[in-house]
């Protein structure tokens, strides 16, 4: 057996998990799985929401364009990194373009609404980018995933070595 990359790993163990993620029933389909992508193509973050399709799309042509044996379809709405529309976006493609699978968003405060969305509607939401705590803490649930950091974490294991030099206090500004 080679030893395999990082790269094909993590390939590998995500056409694996998001196959497994969706329901059974939706795997026995021959329909395209619809994907509905809310990123910010627009404004401070837009180079973050390309980078994430990009990333997707590549993903996408190496399985030959399909995912879980299912040819894919991708919807798309600028979320402008404004929270205000964050509602109304995500139940646009819910409801509109029922997609199968939400994936968005980098804003924080954007990905709030769409968990409040996605819970409501059982429809699977994937955060690529957006560090907000709640997200995958207070309010997780079964069909929310975040594939990047919590925003607690970069800071976290600075901790430990300021209160080792003593320190009490610390103020932290990060990404």
């Amino acid at each position: 057996m080679r030893n395999q990359g990082r790269r094909e790993f993590l390939i590998g163990a995500g056409a694996l998990v998001g196959a497994s993620m969706l329901p059974a029933i939706a795997r026995a389909q021959s329909a395209k799985i619809r994907l509905g992508l809310m990123l910010p193509y627009t404004g401070t973050y837009a180079q973050l929401g390309n980078a994430i399709e990009n990333g997707l799309r590549l993903a996408l042509d190496e399985g030959g364009g399909k995912l879980g044996g299912r040819e894919v379809e991708i919807f798309k709405v600028d979320d402008e990194s404004e929270p205000s529309k964050a509602t109304d976006n995500a139940n646009r493609l819910i409801t509109r373009d029922k997609v199968d699978v939400l994936i968005g968003s980098v804003h924080s405060g954007v990905a709030m609404g769409m968990i409040k969305v996605a819970r409501e509607a059982g429809t699977l939401l994937v955060i690529p980018n957006a560090g907000a705590d709640a997200a995958t803490g207070a309010l997780c649930a079964p069909n929310v995933f975040r594939t990047s950091f919590s925003n607690w974490q970069p800071v976290h294991p600075l901790g430990r070595v300021m209160a080792d030099r003593g320190h009490k206090r610390a103020v932290f500004i990060t990404w």
